[in-house]
């Protein structure tokens, strides 16, 4: 991508803590960042990627001592080899995210198709895929990536999600088999993580009713006609709602719920402590939180 990091940006994407990045600068020479004129430190893309192969050899164990006498091509080996040979899905969300900055379709699929061929699909997407799709939520809020980038993944994410949701089967619901309604609000268009979602909930043998992007509140609300079928009602806000019209989005949306519960996430949902203090409201601080949350209820 040929882009500048900041070093809280490799925080993010990498989950080591940045004063610990300054010591194994220090220390071991792991990474020497370009400093501007203010002595700011910014990382390269090669930066990230490395970093991210140390991620996963610390993640599986490895002593930062151990990992610094690499070379990068052994040390892009080693975290291949516990990709590839040992399943480790840090290694593989790792790979997953240096194929995206390289947009690099060829491995980005055979690292998926490795994993499936290995573990199966539906530890493949509960774990890799989830993991992946946090992290390039991170990437996306943080603008570590672009949109090129976010299309290229996600596109190719939803590929395989398309053809996973396929092969499970649907259930109705119904008054005695109660589901869950997913939308994404009117101009939404982030649709990956509510993919996601749907195929967690599915994988579980929930009754699910997908209506995907961008869906006006105003399709929603006759759904919501008095039956007991829903067992909750589940969106992502990335841009809309906006800031400014959360409340009352919200305020219009529960009063159609009649007591089903809402669970929502997203950018647009962060930071905010809703006006309307109902127990049925369910905030959750990304994707994955919320899927915790989901399989919690249904468990």
């Amino acid at each position: 991508m040929l882009k500048n990091y900041s070093i809280k940006d490799l925080e993010h994407l990498s989950g080591i803590k940045a004063h610990t990045l300054r010591v194994w600068e220090q220390r071991y020479d792991i990474i020497v960042p370009k400093r501007t004129k203010t002595n700011i430190r910014l990382y390269s893309d090669s930066d990230l990627k490395k970093l991210l192969n140390i991620s996963a050899l610390i993640h599986k164990g490895w002593r930062i001592s151990r990992v610094a006498k690499l070379s990068e091509n052994q040390m892009n080996n080693a975290v291949e080899d516990l990709a590839v040979t040992q399943n480790h899905s840090p290694s593989q969300i790792a790979r997953l995210i240096q194929a995206t900055i390289d947009l690099n379709e060829p491995l980005f699929t055979e690292i998926l198709e490795e994993s499936i061929k290995n573990v199966g699909e539906n530890e493949t997407f509960t774990k890799v895929v989830g993991g992946f799709i946090y992290q390039l939520g991170v990437m996306w809020q943080t603008n570590t990536i672009g949109v090129a980038h976010e299309h290229f993944a996600s596109n190719l994410i939803k590929q395989k999600l398309y053809t996973a949701l396929d092969r499970l089967p649907a259930k109705k619901a119904s008054i005695d088999f109660p589901g869950f309604l997913i939308y994404l609000p009117e101009s939404e268009m982030h649709e990956i993580g509510l993919l996601y979602i749907h195929y967690v909930l599915k994988l579980n043998g929930q009754a699910v009713v997908y209506l995907g992007q961008s869906v006006p509140l105003d399709f929603i609300k006759p759904l919501f006609n008095g039956e007991k079928k829903w067992k909750g009602i589940v969106s992502i806000w990335t841009t809309t709602p906006d800031y400014d019209s959360r409340d009352s989005y919200l305020h219009e949306l529960t009063n159609e719920l009649d007591g089903v519960p809402a669970y929502l996430t997203g950018y647009g949902a962060q930071n905010w402590e809703p006006k309307i203090n109902l127990s049925e409201i369910y905030i959750s601080p990304d994707v994955k939180s919320l899927t915790e949350k989901l399989i919690s209820v249904i468990s």
